[in-house]
């Protein structure tokens, strides 16, 4: 396992929910937990991707690059209208004007830009996406039974025993030799991976929950164990906030009720 000096809190997929991302936050400091990571999508669906930048950028020591980072520096080809509108208007709010150099907003443009795709630290590794194609490829809950040829090469490619992804919104872990999505709640109080067998984890999303459940989801991580922590915060405020932006798909936050 790895030796870690500390527990580490890893988070991914904030969606620039800035009601999230602070609650989730303010959780972390409660635990007394300094190192977190981030493992993307900061920007895309939400209503505040500036202040959410801002707030990643303070508490975050790695952040890594998301699609939605990705398609926001670039282009939305290949998304849905949803995840398009907002990316095109996160677009239009972060890019650099040139005729007006304001140094925040080409800091923030700067940051999404320099955005690595993935890192490893003493036992494990971590993506947004999967450890063969980290900012686009997706862990699904039912590639075990589906799809098990993909995730039997979605494990060769790893360089760890152990990887931390986001990107589908889905917590719950994949586990070599186990032909079943684990569930945070069949997780229970801890998952403890094990050395022998390679495991995936997907650590859910802050901003944007599909597990039809509402509440932020994150993981805190102390080399042995993961454990799950799930936190409320103010989801209208968010929804109202989406509602208000007519360049932004009212889906984006009206999903957040039902956490879907």
């Amino acid at each position: 396992m790895p030796d870690l000096q500390e527990p580490i809190a890893i988070i991914s997929d904030v969606h620039a929910n800035l009601e999230a991302l602070t609650a989730v936050i303010d959780d972390i400091r409660a635990q007394n937990i300094e190192t977190v990571y981030n493992l993307g999508d900061t920007v895309g669906y939400g209503p505040d991707p500036e202040a959410c930048i801002d707030l990643v950028d303070a508490a975050c020591r790695i952040t890594l690059c998301g699609n939605h980072d990705y398609a926001v520096l670039f282009d939305a080809d290949g998304f849905n209208l949803v995840a398009r509108k907002s990316i095109e208007c996160h677009r239009r709010r972060l890019q650099p004007d040139p005729g007006n150099r304001d140094p925040v907003a080409s800091w923030r443009w700067k940051w999404l830009s320099e955005l690595e795709p993935m890192f490893e630290q003493g036992g494990f590794e971590a993506m947004h996406g999967s450890p063969r194609q980290p900012i686009t490829e997706y862990v699904l809950p039912s590639d075990p039974e589906n799809d098990p040829l993909k995730l039997a090469e979605i494990y060769l490619a790893m360089s760890c025993s152990l990887a931390f992804v986001g990107h589908t919104h889905f917590p719950g872990v994949l586990e070599e030799g186990n032909d079943s999505f684990i569930p945070p709640f069949a997780v229970g109080d801890c998952y403890r991976p094990v050395n022998s067998r390679r495991a995936i984890v997907n650590v859910g999303s802050v901003g944007q929950p599909r597990d039809r459940n509402s509440r932020s989801c994150y993981v805190v991580y102390n080399g042995e164990c993961v454990r799950y922590r799930r936190i409320a915060y103010d989801v209208e405020k968010t929804v109202k906030k989406v509602l208000a932006i007519p360049e932004i798909h009212p889906a984006s936050g009206l999903r957040l009720r039902d956490g879907r």
